[in-house]
């Protein structure tokens, strides 16, 4: 192993839009049992449930992550939603294709995936969006 590897802490872990709507997700889920995680890997998120064509279904999550992923705290932080913040680049073509390994993995699992165009989001606003998607979201 060599002693040194060519690397250094990125400047940046978020975006700017990102940054915005991850204080804007915390203030909306203030007082609720949910928590927010940030760019978790699909890799950690879903478990392969068979052998045969493990490798293959491996490779389609790996280098994947979902942006924003919100547990239920009270119970055992069980993944209840994931949000993807779709930006210009999800226009590209290979954007699209890695967009749809994600919609049939998180359809595969039964974990419910929400789009949103990638703006600034008020905590409002993201209260009133995740109300039917989280219960219970109390009114603030």
């Amino acid at each position: 192993m060599p002693g040194r590897l060519p690397v250094e802490v990125k400047r940046y872990f978020f975006s700017r839009d990102e940054r915005a709507f991850f204080g804007a997700l915390e203030e909306a889920l203030a007082g609720t049992p949910y928590r927010v995680f940030p760019n978790v890997r699909l890799n950690d998120l879903f478990r392969i449930t068979v052998q045969e064509g493990r490798g293959a279904t491996y490779a389609r999550l790996r280098d994947k992550h979902v942006d924003f992923l919100i547990v239920d705290g009270a119970a055992a932080y069980r993944p209840v939603l994931a949000i993807e913040l779709d930006g210009a680049s999800h226009a590209s073509e290979q954007q699209q294709h890695r967009d749809a390994v994600k919609d049939v993995a998180f359809r595969s699992a039964g974990l419910r995936l929400v789009r949103l165009p990638s703006q600034v989001y008020s905590a409002g606003e993201l209260r009133e969006r995740l109300r039917g998607e989280l219960s219970p979201l109390p009114p603030r």
